[in-house]
């Protein structure tokens, strides 16, 4: 067999690999240069060359210059493009209970709702609500570094204060409606909402 060919080991043999076709496949449109790709998925850039080296070399990303650096993109005639953007639309994006555990290391949580990314929604409000008090910022930033490393891109968020989460409920906030009236998962609710 061909180096070329690609085949099932080569796309799936490790989580760094998994964590490139996410990112790659949820951004179709962008071009990466490897250590971006390496920072936005928290992972050594030597690992990260490597893997978009295997990767090109079975043609499931293209590279060309940009302004003198190496930049990468999915390439949209790869063979099993379609059905690994279906799989990878279909998987969740993320543990929920590792997200779980993480939010509640965050300390003072009181809501947290998924929704966009996380149930496979195209253009939500925010693919996760996070409501409470206390919560340090340094730490909700390394968490959310951390989730978007495994879902493989941006997320979009909100995060509240239950005072300003209650007021905007009670004056029927726009964004908190369609929030809570479509599609939505609460993985924590002490606010019995």
């Amino acid at each position: 067999m061909k180096k070329s060919e690609p085949t099932l080991d080569v796309l799936f043999d490790s989580p760094i690999r998994v964590r490139l076709l996410k990112l790659f496949l949820f951004n179709p449109d962008k071009n990466f240069e490897s250590k971006a790709v390496a920072k936005i998925l928290n992972v050594a850039s030597d690992l990260v060359k490597k893997h978009l080296e295997e990767l090109s070399e079975i043609k499931f990303v293209t590279s060309k210059k940009i302004d003198t650096k190496q930049a990468f993109r999915i390439n949209s005639s790869f063979v099993f493009f379609s059905e690994l953007k279906e799989l990878v639309a279909k998987a969740n994006p993320a543990s929920k209970e590792k997200m779980l555990k993480r939010l509640k290391g965050l300390g003072g949580v009181k809501l947290a709702l998924l929704s966009g990314v996380f149930l496979n929604l195209d253009n939500p409000q925010a693919d996760l609500l996070v409501v409470g008090d206390k919560i340090k910022a340094s730490k909700f930033n390394i968490f959310l570094k951390d989730l978007e490393a495994e879902v493989g891109k941006e997320i979009n968020y909100a995060l509240m204060t239950t005072e300003e989460f209650r007021y905007r409920h009670g004056m029927y906030d726009r964004f908190i409606r369609d929030l809570l009236d479509y599609k939505h998962e609460k993985l924590i609710n002490k606010l019995k909402i």
